[in-house]
């Protein structure tokens, strides 16, 4: 039986210990979001984007999305940019990538009328970084890096199930709580219910 309490404490302590990164930046990033106008209020501006390079290409377009994309990924291995999160699109007048770095984005447009390539980088800032680490998730297009961080947020969404059941049988370990227990978890599940009701 002591193993077994051991077992539950250091897996209790440990993973937490593992995770603190990313649980401090979903507790950071909920909060910001649950304060949007104040925290909204400190991003940079739409146009804060600074240009690094420009070239001219002549390019023939793929006309299915499919092609498309895989396009767009040879041009961004080629420019030696990360292939973790990206999209693309295209209008009548451009083809956008989009790189979705967590600090500094970046953005490519090839212009079909002057056929100019042209690459921008995003100002960075503590609310849209947070963000993007908040919202970022799956297992993106197959790269290794984006594989690691969909990895992690299982482990993270797999170990606030095991704080409940490990934290549940440490408490229940210790005969003395168990009184005030019940009431905090009384009051918490009613509290909950209330609201899911009642919002």
């Amino acid at each position: 039986m002591k193993s077994m309490n051991l077992i539950f404490r250091r897996t209790h302590l440990y993973l937490g210990m593992f995770l603190v990164p990313w649980i401090f930046v979903y507790a950071f990033s909920t909060f910001m979001l649950n304060h949007g106008p104040t925290f909204r209020a400190m991003r940079p501006p739409p146009d804060a984007w600074t240009q690094l390079w420009e070239k001219e290409l002549q390019a023939e377009l793929p006309g299915s999305q499919e092609e498309l994309r895989a396009w767009a990924k040879k041009l961004i291995i080629a420019e030696g940019l990360p292939t973790a999160m990206w999209g693309v699109n295209r209008n009548q007048e451009r083809v956008l990538i989009t790189i979705q770095r967590f600090v500094q984005p970046i953005r490519i447009t090839y212009r079909f009328s002057d056929q100019k390539l042209f690459a921008e980088q995003r100002k960075g800032s503590l609310f849209e970084a947070m963000l993007r680490l908040h919202f970022r998730h799956g297992y993106g297009q197959g790269d290794p890096l984006q594989w690691t961080w969909g990895f992690i947020i299982d482990v993270v969404c797999a170990a606030f199930l095991i704080w409940i059941i490990t934290g549940l049988y440490l408490w229940w370990k210790i005969s003395h709580t168990r009184n005030w227990g019940w009431v905090t978890i009384g009051a918490g599940s009613i509290t909950f219910l209330g609201l899911l009701f009642i919002l």
